[in-house]
């Protein structure tokens, strides 16, 4: 038996359409001319498709944090640190999920524990040029501390606990930023508060 052709971006989002309101998967694939192998298949990758499959909207706004905690595990059954994880996924907090949900703390606990071990992964120091990077990004309208600190590859927990101990970094921070507020007059660009992301 031949493999059933992929499917496209337009089939997968009128089955999630379809199956949103509890529709029965075999049913709804049926009427639209689905083969189940190629919905398993892009299932694999499409993140709002599996949500769908699993009987849930995946474009609620919950489905976002959901999410993120799943990319968050993956990446740590990987073997990533959790700072790196955070920079990768572009968060910042993620200690926070754990100390608020104890079911997910134990979910990282025991995927990190079943991660392979990793090899030595340099630590990346706030030299003072990546400091002038990095406030040279905060300046810009619109970019969080998050974005800021990950151009540089450190978290911005990191960032947070050097401004903690450096007046004069605290105080360079709050130029860039008044800088950056003062340059997008409008007040579009998104603040890390906003995000969620301010710090802890």
């Amino acid at each position: 038996m031949t493999d059933p052709l992929p499917l496209t971006d337009r089939q997968a989002n009128r089955l999630i359409t379809v199956l949103r309101p509890g529709r029965d998967l075999d049913v709804a694939a049926t009427e639209l001319g689905i083969d189940l192998r190629a919905v398993w298949a892009r299932a694999r990758t499409d993140t709002r498709l599996a949500i769908a499959l699993a009987g849930r909207d995946p474009d609620v706004l919950a489905e976002r944090g959901r999410t993120l905690r799943a990319d968050y595990l993956r990446l740590l059954a990987l073997g990533l640190c959790p700072g790196r994880a955070e920079l990768i996924l572009g968060i910042s907090g993620a200690g926070a999920w754990r100390g608020n949900d104890p079911t997910f703390a134990a979910a990282c606990d025991a995927v990190s524990a079943a991660s392979p071990p990793g090899g030595a992964s340099r630590v990346i120091r706030l030299t003072p040029q990546r400091v002038a990077r990095f406030l040279e990004e905060l300046s810009q309208p619109g970019t969080t501390v998050i974005a800021a600190a990950a151009a540089i590859g450190v978290t911005s927990a990191a960032i947070y606990q050097r401004r903690g101990r450096d007046e004069d970094f605290a105080k360079a921070m709050d130029d860039a930023r008044e800088y950056a507020r003062q340059a997008d007059p409008s007040g579009q660009g998104e603040s890390d508060a906003v995000l969620g992301c301010a710090p802890p």
